[in-house]
């Protein structure tokens, strides 16, 4: 739920100002939504398939991880699980994460041991583990990480500010760690790598705050062209770019994009999945509730495999919204259905009751 939760930060960042209306350019006719949702539908149904794949790749790495007796190669291998699992299974991903650090320790790589843990912190944010994300981070020595260790440690940061930020009570708290958060997101842009991804939702963040909707859309499509379609790469890029026809108020385009990315990650068995539900908001607010419900079922789903202590209560608001919508549908239906049966049978004693006078008084 980590692009949940940014999402909505983003959104109220977003809503600062007034509205500049701009129309997007793209090709608007081609994105066939129905198409698309059938796809999602399809996918959904064959997500034990993707979950399979997934599964036996992780089977292969781990089995050579146990079988290798190179430190450097075990740490190599223990560093593709953690990424394996990182979109996964939260609580595999966080023992993976450990695993490094401690052969990072054997190794006497400070750089990498200070990345892992700051690695280890952001899934621990993500989660709602905010002291033993705090923890992590205080133990990293800053001065040994290079640029990609300090990328993942600012962005750590900025995520923990700015979750704690959030939830405090108190405004001067509050405040306190969203200015926090502002200079550590300052920071990611500083050492991240002008094309990475880190770098490139953080610069669409700052666009939209800006109302730069095209400059936005431009970065999304240099983004889109340096990522292949059907990964979850192209899931996070396809799903900043719906951010950005949200706050164009491009309905369609935004249902879209969403649905690109929740269909990337449904083929991808990416469980940390907030595309999906958010779709399945929408659809309701269309009128679509059978799709939504379905949607939001498979996303709780989804999302409980992801991080089964944390999920639930995350998703009861939403699915009560949506199931009692869904159910208003099913009882109108219902409702439709006795008129129709009743009618029907109406009209049948009263053709009944025609022929029966007809043939007791034929014409002479």
């Amino acid at each position: 739920m980590q692009r949940i939760r940014h999402y909505i930060l983003t959104i109220l960042l977003a809503t600062i100002g007034g509205h500049t209306p701009i129309v997007a350019q793209e090709h608007i006719e081609s994105m066939d939504l129905d198409a698309l949702y059938q796809q999602i539908d399809e996918a959904i149904s064959h997500s034990a398939k993707y979950v399979a794949a997934r599964e036996q790749q992780i089977g292969q790495v781990r089995r050579s991880f146990l079988t290798e007796s190179d430190p450097e190669k075990r740490l190599e291998q223990a560093g593709q699980l953690f990424s394996l699992f990182k979109p996964y299974k939260n609580d595999s991903a966080l023992h993976y994460a450990e695993v490094c650090i401690n052969l990072a320790d054997t190794l006497h790589r400070q750089d990498l041991i200070g990345l892992y843990r700051a690695r280890l912190a952001r899934l621990c944010s993500n989660t709602d583990l905010y002291v033993e994300a705090l923890e992590q981070l205080r133990m990293i020595n800053k001065t040994a990480l290079d640029n990609k260790g300090l990328t993942a440690y600012y962005e750590a940061w900025m995520h923990v500010c700015g979750q704690i930020g959030s939830l405090s009570q108190r405004s001067h708290v509050r405040q306190r760690y969203y200015d926090m958060q502002d200079l550590y997101r300052d920071s990611v842009l500083m050492v991240a790598e002008k094309g990475s991804e880190e770098y490139l939702h953080l610069k669409m963040d700052i666009l939209c705050a800006r109302q730069q909707f095209q400059e936005a859309l431009r970065v999304s499509d240099n983004w889109l062209n340096t990522v292949s379609d059907g990964t979850h790469e192209n899931a996070f890029a396809a799903f900043y770019r719906s951010v950005v026809y949200d706050r164009l108020n491009n309905q369609k385009m935004l249902r879209y994009w969403l649905g690109k990315s929740a269909l990337d990650d449904i083929k991808c068995a990416v469980m940390d999945q907030a595309s999906l539900i958010m779709l399945a908001e929408h659809l309701s607010k269309d009128g679509d509730y059978d799709r939504a419900y379905r949607y939001v079922c498979a996303g709780r789903k989804f999302n409980l495999t992801y991080c089964p202590t944390l999920r639930q209560y995350q998703f009861n608001s939403t699915l009560n919204v949506i199931e009692g919508n869904y159910q208003e549908s099913l009882t109108q239906k219902q409702r439709l259905t006795i008129y129709a049966i009743a009618v029907t049978v109406l009209l049948l004693i009263a053709v009944s009751a025609i022929l029966f006078l007809l043939r007791r008084h034929p014409k002479k």
